[in-house]
């Protein structure tokens, strides 16, 4: 996207055009409130142009880098959000007018990423959400290549094993998940 001496309003213009709609989607999945993830956004943008000069070639990782960090200074500033709300174009909102058992397959995703960690959602996230590999995930979370790998790994397995047992879900008589929805994420971006 041009070399570092030439990243002036253009260069910047070019980037805002061509990642704002997966910056502002990746911190809308994060915090679910659709105003302030524009504010949010728009704050990711404006650190963009001030380290404009620091931007790598393949920037859009370095971008979900700088919105992961405002959104953690947002959190430690105690804002609260909805706890959660529907999201502009969902699948789930789709899908469950279409088939309503896909629907319930989505909650017992939903449920199970909310047994996980904080890293494990966001490592799963980063690569089956956003679509990065484990090379750019790893630069987003400022760890090595190796380590993410291994957290991914890890991650899938205990995401699979909590679709596997919603113990409270079947004691309250909801059945199992689908064995399609525990299927781990492709393993070509590895």
């Amino acid at each position: 996207m041009g070399s570092v001496d030439q990243r002036g309003v253009a260069w910047f213009t070019a980037v805002y055009e061509e990642h704002y709609d997966a910056v502002r989607r990746y911190v809308l999945r994060r915090l679910r409130d659709p105003s302030a993830s524009e504010e949010l956004t728009q704050e990711v943008f404006v650190i963009t142009w001030r380290r404009r000069t620091r931007a790598p070639e393949h920037c859009l990782p370095w971008l979900y880098g700088i919105a992961r960090r405002v959104l953690a200074n947002d959190r430690r500033a105690g804002r609260t959000r909805p706890a959660l709300v529907s999201l502009p174009g969902d699948d789930v909102l789709r899908d469950r007018r279409e088939d309503p058992a896909r629907g319930a397959q989505h909650v017992d995703v939903h449920r199970a990423m909310d047994a996980l960690s904080e890293t494990d959602r966001e490592i799963l996230r980063l690569v089956g959400w956003e679509g990065l590999d484990v090379g750019d995930a790893a630069r987003v979370l400022g760890r090595a290549r190796g380590t993410v790998r291994v957290r991914l790994f890890r991650a899938r397995r205990r995401l699979a094993k909590a679709l596997e047992n919603p113990a409270s879900d079947r004691e309250n008589g909801a059945s199992a998940p689908s064995p399609a929805v525990i299927e781990p994420l492709e393993e070509s971006h590895a």
